[in-house]
Order: structure tokens, then sequence, then C-alpha cells
């Protein structure tokens, strides 16, 4: 069952219009990446699902409700904090803007300091902390009224590796527990995490995609081939059911049914092409994107 439903979401600012009639549903514990490039409307969606902005148009929803605050938990892309204070002072503040009660603030503190691997640092000033580690406390801070929906933008862009790791697992154990929401530039992270995938483009949704669907596409055998003259490619992408990628001297996709590698390589033997690679190539999910985007 859908836990948010975004009908017709629009947002303009003056005569620029940053996100046009978008549709979105979650389902509960579903993790859905909103993928695109700057620009694209990503971050304006976001603020539109959390209430920090209005749209100009269309509804978000949840069980044939309007979407409750309460409901929602945010991680901005730049979270500010105090460095003054501690880790629990800081939960306090946030916690008590929340309307929640001061027990259970102190309840609910300790709990997530866990999850988010900050309870051996809660005496320590938040100053003091890591990149990652303050990325970990804004978590912290999103998940503490125990919201069923977990807004983040761009959660892991300014971390390095081990701080993006932590990130990711920390996701993967909170989506037991809350449905996820997530934009990203890292399209492996996605992969790794995501049920579903929604592509965004000058503010409109232009691909959706279930990531196990793109991982059992993925397995059919793609073939790159290389010739050493562009000219030589010319007739050749007739043997190819599907094509991925189509450059001067490069083609990238899945053969014919009928046609199987022996078939391709004798055919560029018989017309003298010269090959100067042949194999199975992997697509990645940035290749499918990139593939979306041009199309």
């Amino acid at each position: 069952m859908a836990i948010l439903k975004a009908r017709g979401l629009t947002k303009r600012y003056g005569r620029h219009v940053a996100v046009k009639d978008l549709n979105i549903q979650l389902a509960g514990n579903e993790c859905l990446a909103l993928l695109g490039p700057n620009g694209a409307g990503k971050t304006t969606t976001l603020h539109m699902l959390a209430g920090l902005i209005k749209p100009d148009a269309g509804v978000v929803m949840s069980n044939s409700k309007e979407l409750s605050k309460s409901q929602i938990g945010f991680l901005p892309q730049h979270p500010t904090f105090f460095d003054w204070m501690y880790p629990q002072e800081y939960l306090m503040m946030a916690g008590t803007l929340s309307g929640m009660t001061k027990q259970n603030i102190k309840e609910q503190s300790v709990r997530v300091l866990g999850k988010t691997g900050l309870l051996e640092a809660r005496k320590q000033k938040i100053g003091s902390f890591s990149g990652g580690m303050k990325q970990r406390l804004g978590l912290a801070q999103a998940i503490l009224h125990e919201p069923r929906i977990l807004l983040l933008d761009e959660p892991v862009s300014a971390l390095d590796p081990a701080g993006r790791i932590d990130v990711m697992n920390i996701m993967e154990d909170v989506k037991k527990e809350m449905a996820i929401l997530f934009s990203t530039h890292v399209l492996h992270d996605a992969e790794q995490v995501c049920d579903n995938a929604l592509i965004m483009k000058s503010g409109q949704s232009i691909s959706y995609e279930s990531i196990d669907d793109w991982k059992g596409n993925r397995l059919k055998e793609c073939y790159r081939l290389e010739t050493s003259d562009p000219l030589q490619i010319e007739g050749l992408p007739e043997l190819f059911d599907a094509i991925y990628l189509h450059e001067s001297k490069k083609i990238i996709g899945t053969l014919r049914h009928d046609v199987m590698p022996n078939t391709l390589l004798n055919n560029c033997i018989q017309r003298n092409i010269g090959v100067r690679f042949f194999g199975v190539e992997e697509r990645t999910l940035e290749d499918h994107y990139i593939e979306v985007m041009e199309s």
C-alpha cells in the first residue's frame, strides 16, 4: 500500500518551471531514488514533499488524506549544526521543535545515536565531528520522531568512501522501519540500496525504473565491437537487436536472436573488417542513465 502519493506536483519561480506535473508513489519500506542532472528539480521536489515549500499545483496524500509533516523525516543536502553543542543537545532541540516530550526525546536519542553509530561520541562536541559523523547525526535527527517517510537530499555526495559506506549501511537498516526517498548523483548507490528509481529531467519524470527489472535486463549478454576504421561499422548494426551506444568505431548492444557471436565475427572477416576488440560488455546503471537522458 502506498503511504505517499503525489499527483501533478508543479512549482514555478517566475517564468521558470522547476517541477512540472510530477507524479510519485512510495510504498511502505520502499526505497526510491530520484536521479537526474543538476537543475532537474530533485531538491524542489523533496522540499515540496517535506512541506518546506508549497506547490503551485498538485497534492501530496497519505492514505487518502493530506500528508502530515509529522510523518516526514528530512535531511537537507547541507545540514546546519551548532559546533558548540553536544549530539544529545542538538537532538533535544530538534525533538522539541517536532513537538516531542522531553522523556521521549531522551529515550529516542539513545536509540538513534546507537543506530547511527554515534553513541560513543555523545560526549564530543559536534565541532569535532568529521563530515561523515555530522551526516550520521543529521540522519539521527531525521529519524528521531520515528517518521513513516524519510526524505534525503544527496545524503552521500560530500562524503569520502568510508563515510559514504557508513551512511548507505544505515539507510539499508532504516529501510526496515520506514520508506525512503532520496536524491543522488551516485548511481551505484541507487542500484545497491533502492527498489526503484525515478529519473528526472527539466522538472519532469522521464523514466521510472524497477531496480530488480534493471538487474535482470543487465544479465542479457551485451557485446562490444570496435573496428579500426569508422566506415567499416556501416551495415554491422543490422546484426544487433538493440544498440545502447553507437559511435564512429564502436557498437555496444545485444545481438539479434538469430545471430551468434561467431556469426558477427565471420561477417567481419568476410567483409575484411579490422576488429580491434570484440567481447561481452556489462552495461552499468550509468550507461542506462545516459541512454535515457539522451533519448
